[in-house]
Parts: C-alpha cells; sequence; structure tokens
C-alpha cells in the first residue's frame, strides 16, 4: 500500500510538472473586447458596412489568410481595408507580398488607432506603431500636446470624439465638411512623414488643431490611404456627420469597376490556417487530455507489476561502436568514391567563399596564389586529383591528412 502512494504522489509531481512546463495557462477570465470584423455586430465591427456595400451591388469579400493569398491572381483596382493594430504579428515576408499586391493597382485602406484609442486597441499598441509605417511606408511622429491639453490628456478628460475636417480640394473629400470617430480612451496626435521620396497628400485634419489625420500616399500603379482613426467606418460611427460620404468616395476613387472591397479579418483573428489560440481553446482537445491522464493513472496504478528484464543493461564500448560503424562504411563505400567525395567537399568549401558555383571542380588559381599553402602540398593535391580522375586508387589516410593541413592553411 505504501509503494503505490509513493507511486500516486510521484504521478501527481509529474502531471503536475507537465502542465507547468508544456501547456499554455487559461487567459484572464475577462472576454476579450470585440475585433473590428466583418461580422461584428458590436460598434467597433464594420457589420454595417459590409451590408450597405452589398446593397449597393457592391462587391465585397473578407479574407481570412495572409497577404501573400492576395497574390494569387493578378487582379487590380481591389481596395483592401485593414485595421490596426492587429491581433497578431506579421509574418515575415507579409509586407513585402502587400506592397507587390498594392503596386499592381490595387489600394490599401488603413484604420490605425492613432488619433483614436479603443478598447479592443489597447492591449495591441505596441505593434501598432511598427506595423502602420512599415504597411503605409510613412514614419509617424507624435505632435507634442499644446498648454493645457498636455494636462487634459493625462487626466483623461480630453473629448473622446475625433473630428476630422478637409484641407484642400481631392476627390475624397467631395461633398465631405467633417468627419468624426469615437474614442473610448484619450489619445495623442500624429504627424506622418515620407520614408522615401514619395509625395505625400494630407487630405484631412483634426478640427481646431489642424493636424493632419488622413494621408494619400501613391505607390506604383495603387496607392495607400492612411486614416489616423480606427473607428471611422465602424457600426458605432459610420452614420456619424459625412463618414459614410467619405467611404463612398473612396471606393468610388480607387475601386476599378467589377473591383472588390476586400476586409482583413484575418489579421484581426479570424483565420483559416492553423490558429494555435483557437486549438488549444478546443473543448475536444481539453476531453481527450483528460482521458489520457485519466488511463495513464490507471496503467501507473494498475494491480498488474511490470516485469523487470532478464538481461541487465550493458553499456556499449565507444571504441567498438565506431570500428564497427567505419566497417559498414568500408562495405558499403569504394575508396575511390570516397576520395572524390572528400576532394569535392573541399573545394565546394572554397567555392562557397568565393561565391562559386559549388560543382566540385578544383579552384587551382586560386589556391596557387596562397602563400599559407606550400608548393609541395599544391603538388600533392593536383596528383591525388589526377589519380582519382583516372580511376587509380589513392591513400584515403594519406589523403584526408593533407587536405586537413592546406584547409587549416587557408582558413
Amino acid at each position: 500500500m505504501k509503494d503505490r502512494l509513493i507511486t500516486l504522489a510521484l504521478a501527481i509531481g509529474a502531471l503536475a510538472l507537465c502542465y507547468a512546463v508544456f501547456l499554455p495557462k487559461p487567459q484572464s477570465a475577462a472576454a476579450p473586447a470585440p475585433r473590428p470584423l466583418s461580422t461584428e455586430e458590436g460598434p467597433t465591427g464594420y457589420l454595417a458596412a459590409w451590408r450597405w456595400l452589398q446593397a449597393e451591388h457592391i462587391p465585397v469579400r473578407a479574407s481570412h489568410e495572409r497577404y501573400g493569398a492576395l497574390n494569387r491572381s493578378a487582379r487590380s483596382g481591389d481596395v483592401l481595408l485593414t485595421t490596426l493594430p492587429h491581433d497578431g504579428p506579421l509574418g515575415p515576408d507579409e509586407a513585402a507580398q502587400l506592397d507587390a499586391w498594392v503596386e499592381r493597382g490595387n489600394t490599401l485602406l488603413v484604420a490605425a488607432a492613432f488619433d483614436d484609442t479603443p478598447t479592443w486597441a489597447f492591449a495591441d499598441g505596441a505593434r501598432l506603431l511598427k506595423d502602420t509605417e512599415r504597411l503605409a511606408r510613412l514614419r509617424l511622429e507624435v505632435i507634442p500636446p499644446k498648454k493645457g491639453a498636455a494636462a487634459a490628456l493625462a487626466a483623461g478628460t480630453e473629448a473622446p470624439t475625433v473630428v476630422i475636417e478637409p484641407r484642400g480640394e481631392h476627390p475624397l473629400m467631395t461633398g465631405v465638411r467633417s468627419v468624426q470617430a469615437a474614442s473610448d480612451l484619450p489619445a495623442s496626435r500624429w504627424r506622418a512623414v515620407p520614408m522615401d521620396n514619395t509625395a505625400v497628400l494630407a487630405v484631412g485634419g483634426v478640427t481646431g488643431a489642424g493636424d493632419a489625420a488622413i494621408w494619400v500616399r501613391p505607390q506604383g500603379r495603387g496607392q495607400v490611404i492612411l486614416f489616423a482613426v480606427a473607428g471611422l467606418f465602424s457600426n458605432r460611427d459610420i452614420g456619424s456627420r459625412d463618414n459614410a460620404r467619405l467611404l463612398a468616395n473612396t471606393l468610388g476613387w480607387a475601386l476599378a469597376p467589377g473591383g472588390t472591397v476586400i476586409f482583413d479579418d484575418g489579421h484581426q483573428g479570424a483565420v483559416d490556417y492553423y490558429d494555435a489560440k483557437a486549438f488549444f481553446a478546443d473543448p475536444r482537445l481539453h476531453r481527450t487530455i483528460g482521458w489520457l491522464v485519466l488511463l495513464w493513472f490507471v496503467f501507473v496504478l494498475g494491480v498488474q507489476r511490470l516485469q523487470r528484464g532478464g538481461n541487465p543493461w550493458q553499456p556499449v564500448d565507444v571504441t567498438a561502436f565506431v570500428a564497427t560503424s567505419g566497417d559498414f562504411m568500408a562495405s558499403a563505400l569504394t575508396p575511390l568514391a570516397a576520395g572524390a567525395r572528400l576532394l569535392a567537399n573541399f573545394f565546394n568549401a572554397i567555392r562557397q567563399r568565393l561565391r562559386l558555383r559549388e560543382d566540385g571542380m578544383p579552384v587551382w588559381d586560386w589556391l596557387s596564389h596562397q602563400a599559407t599553402v606550400s608548393a609541395e602540398d599544391l603538388a600533392d593535391l593536383r596528383a591525388f586529383t589526377e589519380r582519382i580522375a583516372a580511376g587509380h586508387p589513392v591513400d584515403l589516410l594519406r589523403l584526408q591528412n593533407l587536405l586537413s593541413r592546406v584547409q587549416g592553411n587557408i582558413t
């Protein structure tokens, strides 16, 4: 009985260690804030814009993949609406793939939470600046608040609504007097500076402050339009002021006949590819693990004892292991083939350093100019190469020593 209690205690300890080291820990019980998805009916979603575009017979599509999927066809004249910050980081090549898609003649609308701070964006703010600058190719800088505004911002008493007015004439602002977005939390003001020589046009600015909040940047045959507010076309704000007019102007200016408006749901967590969070949140996985743990306990505490093996473990002699491996290689590989492979590997190492094609061909000119390689060693190396090329047997031990000596001299 004592042995089984000890076994039970050790099994529980092993299970606790496995849980602490390998299994992901549950997050806070508080439900996460709804993300800006095309299917979201709450204030932050784009369902109202989706249904409005459908009613106007404008093709719409929700993307649940990475940006590389946009380049599977050679279409142009489409518009992609993405909202920052994303739910997860960009893939290693996604920004470059999105650049290629824009330059082909498409339009990227970036709604970034700079001048407004939605609740859902608070946890992912660390990636906001980096991703926005990479996707829009604009460097964003904080505008120091004016006297009195800094105290209001710190106290959280600044007005939660951001109002944007046109700055000059532009097709995006035709018939638009002002647009607005509600901010759940106070936010700073930002300015955008191009990262290259491309001209950037500021077509909208924050009312009163005059700080730019809407930028248009051409890129190849397409363009990037950056909104410094994330909620401009959300369910809560699309009906405010002239927000819907601004969206209609934007699509009328950028969308080609037959083009599609694409909502970037994939980067807000609604993905079709493997999602680790969804996998570990699946209750079927939890039930499976529970059954496996139960069966493991039954096995560990079972009445049948495991029988000790008849033959005690014996350590393997290292020398015998090496000798056996050498005998096996010698039986499967001829000395001539081994010598040819040694030479090919030696010359390929040099060719790799010289950025030449690794085809095993000798580099006599380069070796002859190396002061650290003696003429005697070079002559021996030529002799070995000629004998192997002619199919004559060679002394592999002597060849290996020669290659090691030359390799050490040129390293």
